[in-house]
C-alpha cells in the first residue's frame, strides 16, 4: 500500500548559512499529476506532487519545535513548508542547485495535512507541492 521511498531534505537556516539535512524515508505513497492552469493568454502545464507518509514512515518524524532543538538532526526529520522532497533515493546535497542540475524529480513542500489522530494504524501526514 505504501511501496515508495522519498528523500526529505530539511532546510535549516542558521546565521546566514543553509544546511540540508537528509533523511531517506520508506513506506510512503507518492503521485504526480499534470495540471493545466490559465496564465496570461494561454495555458500553463505543470506537475503537482503529493506524498503520503504512513504511520510506519513517521517513526523518525518529530514536530518542528523539537527538530529545531535537536543538537544532532541526522536521525530524525520534520516536514515544513519549503523543505525539499525528492521522489526516490538521492545522495546528500549542498545546495538546491544540485537538484536543479540533476534529472531527479523533486518539489518544495507547499501544503501539509497532518492526520495523526485516531487509531495509530490510520495516522498519516500528506505533503504536496
Amino acid at each position: 500500500m505504501f511501496p515508495h521511498k522519498v528523500t526529505v531534505f530539511n532546510v535549516v537556516k542558521n546565521n546566514g548559512t543553509v544546511n540540508y539535512y537528509r533523511q531517506l524515508v520508506d513506506n510512503v505513497f507518492y503521485q504526480k499529476e499534470l495540471k493545466t492552469s490559465k496564465e496570461g493568454h494561454g495555458d500553463k502545464q505543470d506537475y503537482f506532487y503529493s506524498v503520503i507518509f504512513s504511520n510506519i514512515a513517521l517513526k523518525k518524524y518529530v514536530e518542528i519545535d523539537e527538530y529545531n532543538s535537536l543538537a544532532d538532526k541526522v536521525n530524525n526529520f520534520t516536514l515544513k513548508k519549503n523543505d525539499i522532497v525528492v521522489l526516490g533515493e538521492y545522495p546528500q546535497i549542498n545546495d538546491l542547485i544540485d537538484l536543479q542540475k540533476s534529472s531527479c524529480e523533486f518539489f518544495l513542500i507547499g501544503n501539509i495535512s497532518n492526520n495523526r489522530y485516531g487509531d495509530e494504524l490510520l495516522q498519516y501526514i500528506e505533503v504536496s507541492s
